[in-house]
């Protein structure tokens, strides 16, 4: 049977002490999202995509841990279910992931303005060490949340080209499938 994700300790306060920590006993901390974001900022955007994918791999490693032998087996529904615990976990939105014909799009709501570049670090970075797979993602704004197209890295340039031409999500996905035939 495949386990679920369990929030149940996921962090504990041990207020006592002043300190946070993670169910594998990993200090934690507990910080404004405007700092973190003005840190990013000053950092630049090379440093800030490899802090994301370096969050992003440990939350892989941990989804694989938790899932073991069964992770290269196991369904969209019990990714996002990890996936989208780790990213809620971090405070980074609502993740949920969607099949578009042969696509895989996540799609986070709630994240903190001026998150897209973290999330897409942090994404790309735990399905790469989670599934061992070499990811990129393009993203796109929608009203209410962020999508983040999950693709190869030479569909990621075309799919990115498409984009900054002014292509909306849907069309991308169709372009690329077009493509593909």
């Amino acid at each position: 049977m495949t386990p679920r994700f369990d929030p149940t300790r996921a962090i504990v306060y041990d207020l006592s002490r002043g300190q946070l920590r993670d169910d594998e006993g990993q200090a934690r901390l507990n910080l404004p999202y405007f700092l973190l974001e003005r840190l990013c900022d000053h950092a630049g955007a090379e440093a800030t995509r490899e802090f994301g994918s370096s969050l992003g791999g440990e939350i892989g490693r941990r989804i694989r841990d938790r899932l073991g032998s069964g992770a290269d087996q196991a369904n969209i529904g019990v990714w996002a279910e990890h996936l989208g615990g780790h990213v809620a976990l971090l405070g980074l939105g609502d993740l949920s992931l969607e099949r578009w014909g042969r696509a895989l799009v996540v799609r986070i709501a709630g994240s903190p303005s001026g998150a897209t570049a973290l999330l897409s670090a942090v994404v790309a970075g735990a399905l790469q060490r989670g599934l061992g797979r070499s990811v990129q993602t393009v993203s796109f704004p929608l009203e209410d949340a962020v999508a983040l197209l999950v693709l190869s890295q030479q569909t990621a340039e075309r799919a990115r080209s498409l984009r900054e031409a002014g292509e909306s999500l849907g069309r991308v996905v169709e372009e690329l499938h077009r493509g593909a035939a």
